[in-house]
């Protein structure tokens, strides 16, 4: 089945370029123009990815970020001439998977929609056969490695494609403390936008908000002062 993209931009010229460049790597590209005419076709169409302007003529690409995440979870890639850290720190906190700023490079734009696309598992269903059908427990969490589906206390726990990445990893570096520079590079790798800590620390304060039972006080994602992080085993 073909991966579908959906890009929302009120810049017919950049929906254009964009459609243009995706067709050429066989994806199935939609657009939208507008913020509730995106909203409609994530119901219509059911996209694996979604590439989000943040300057909309009636919603705004944050708002649009939060409401998507409340419901799907949905890889989000953030493309705006804005270049402030404040706007990429919102979007980060509303559940946004990356952040690409205005003019663009055609070629990272690609790569970085393919890296989101293996993480999330969404164009890869050969890789969902292998994954064990087991359930793993950890803690209080079960977690449906074939499904990618995470249940705290029997109840569904809402994750991004990035959060639970991020679960799993620490999972399975459990007992060891890492660095902030150590997760950043093992899941980001050098990506530009991830190499400063206040990113990774949004990302780790939703997934504490999302699998702790008192994320004030985490019993799992301990903070090591000075460091990074560490699993309790």
């Amino acid at each position: 089945m073909c991966t579908k993209i959906l890009i929302v931009d009120d810049d017919q010229d950049i929906l254009n370029i964009l459609e243009l460049l995706l067709n050429l790597e066989k994806y199935d590209v939609r657009s939208a123009s507008t913020g509730m005419r995106c909203l409609e076709m994530i119901k219509e169409d059911k996209p694996d990815l979604i590439i989000l302007d943040l300057n909309l003529p009636d919603l705004n690409g944050q708002q649009i970020c939060r409401l998507v995440r409340n419901e799907h979870d949905i890889p989000i890639i953030i493309l705006s001439a804005r270049d402030n850290v404040s706007d990429k720190v919102v979007c980060l906190e509303y559940g946004a998977d990356d952040y690409l700023t205005k003019p663009f490079e055609n070629i990272e734009l690609v790569a970085r929609v393919k890296a989101i696309l293996r993480r999330s598992e969404k164009n890869s269903p050969q890789d969902d056969a292998k994954e064990s059908e087991d359930t793993l427990l950890f803690h209080h969490l079960q977690i449906d490695k074939a499904s990618r589906q995470v249940f705290s206390s029997g109840e569904r726990v809402n994750l991004t494609p990035k959060e639970y990445d991020i679960l799993m990893y620490f999972i399975e570096k459990a007992g060891q403390v890492l660095s902030r520079d150590t997760i950043v590079n093992d899941i980001w790798g050098k990506n530009s936008i991830y190499s400063w800590s206040r990113s990774l620390d949004v990302h780790i304060k939703n997934l504490r908000q999302k699998i702790e039972i008192n994320p004030k006080n985490p019993d799992i994602i301990k903070t090591v002062s000075g460091v990074g992080y560490k699993i309790k085993k």
